[in-house]
């Protein structure tokens, strides 16, 4: 008896197909997720840079009220009435003192174009008593956004 050899067709074709489309979306998913770690990544480390150079000026900020404190408490243990602690501020102080509006500011420069700005009242008539009118990070520069849009125009 002979034996027969029945041939057998492997289709191949679709499951084929669908393997290559499975792996094309995997390797599709796993690019995305790399970019989306890679922009995360950066988002994290600018906010990083961002907290450590406010608490870099804050500490800046820190010292120039305790030196404030020290200049209107020296200025109030003087004799004298209103004029002579604003000449004691004044001479003391220098351009950070403002004699018409009696308050004491300063900017501390920052990164990205931004500073953070101080302005302090002091009380004449209470020991060493200085309020914080503004302790705040404020835009040193204008910026203007781009609102162009490279639309095609037909070709003119």
């Amino acid at each position: 008896m002979a034996k027969q050899e029945i041939g057998y067709r492997a289709n191949i074709g679709t499951p084929t197909l669908i393997l290559i489309f499975m792996i094309l979306c995997l390797v599709t998913f796993g690019m995305l997720s790399l970019s989306t770690a890679k922009s995360e990544w950066n988002l994290a480390q600018r906010n990083a840079d961002s907290v450590t150079e406010y608490y870099r000026a804050d500490k800046e900020g820190e010292a120039f009220y305790q030196m404030v404190l020290q200049t209107v408490d020296h200025a109030q243990k003087e004799e004298g009435d209103l004029q002579a602690f604003q000449n004691t501020l004044s001479k003391e102080l220098g351009e950070y003192y403002d004699s018409e509006s009696g308050t004491i500011s300063t900017q501390i420069p920052m990164k990205r174009s931004q500073s953070l700005s101080i302005k302090l009242s002091p009380i004449p008539d209470k020991a060493g008593k200085t309020l914080i009118s503004q302790w705040k990070v404020i835009q040193t520069e204008d910026y203007e956004i781009d609102q162009s849009l490279p639309v095609w125009n037909g070709g003119n």
